[in-house]
């Protein structure tokens, strides 16, 4: 006896409204903005990695994968390149050590010491750099060549973007330590300063010399090494 087999309809194709809709065309204004960021991430290494005179406006449009002339078209040049590169995580910077020190300021409310300070200033630095992804610890690696070129070496950077929070970083000390001349107090800054861009410039000396004992990624211990260091300096130089 024959059976009578029927034929199944066809399994329907489910089409989600996710997959009717186009996706949204990008503007113009967007398409521009991912360029420019894309020529931003890419100039941030290279100058991390060669300094500013080490790059060219070739070698970043090549890293990029943009045409030359919209380098031009941006930055008009090298030296608006590496500013742009600056500028754009500065703000991030400057606010996040602000914060720092005026909480501490607040909190110690009259009672402020100099490796209170010392620690509120650094302490955004190093952690930018624990928390950070490769942006972060190449545009440390660009602040550390800045730190260490002479003024006008670099064309249109007169002019540190972090000036004004170091001069806050001072007249915090001024209040912590009246007793101390004012020289001191920037020849504290001036060797802070050089132990940063060491240590942000990520060498790797340290990790040789000691046999791997200690490591120049080792921001923790930096930070903390640091911190009592010069926290103590002001004393031994008004001795």
């Amino acid at each position: 006896m024959r059976q009578n087999h029927k034929k199944k309809p066809p399994k329907r194709q489910e089409v989600t409204i996710s997959a009717m809709t186009p996706s949204p065309k990008r503007t113009q204004h967007e398409r521009r903005e991912e360029s420019r960021e894309r020529i931003l991430d890419a100039a941030e290494e290279l100058f991390a990695k060669r300094g500013y005179h080490g790059v060219t406006m070739k070698d970043v449009s090549r890293e990029a994968g943009v045409d030359a002339g919209l380098l031009h078209y941006y930055f008009a040049g090298k030296a608006g390149v590496f500013k742009a590169v600056i500028d754009r995580r500065a703000d991030i910077v400057n606010t996040t050590r602000l914060a720092s020190m005026q909480r501490y300021e607040k909190e110690a409310a009259g009672a402020m010491t100099v490796e209170g300070i010392v620690r509120a200033y650094l302490r955004p630095t190093f952690d930018f750099m624990i928390e950070g992804g490769d942006g972060n610890r190449h545009y440390a690696a660009m602040i550390a060549h800045l730190n260490s070129a002479p003024d006008g070496a670099i064309p249109d950077i007169e002019t540190s973007p972090f000036d004004p929070v170091v001069q806050r970083f001072v007249e915090m000390l001024r209040k912590a330590r009246p007793d101390c001349a004012d020289a001191d107090f920037y020849w504290l800054y001036h060797l802070i300063s050089g132990a940063i861009s060491l240590s942000l410039a990520q060498t790797g000396r340290i990790d040789r010399l000691s046999g791997g004992l200690c490591r120049s990624d080792d921001f923790e211990a930096i930070a903390e090494r640091m911190t009592k260091v010069f926290g103590a300096a002001l004393d031994a130089m008004s001795k």
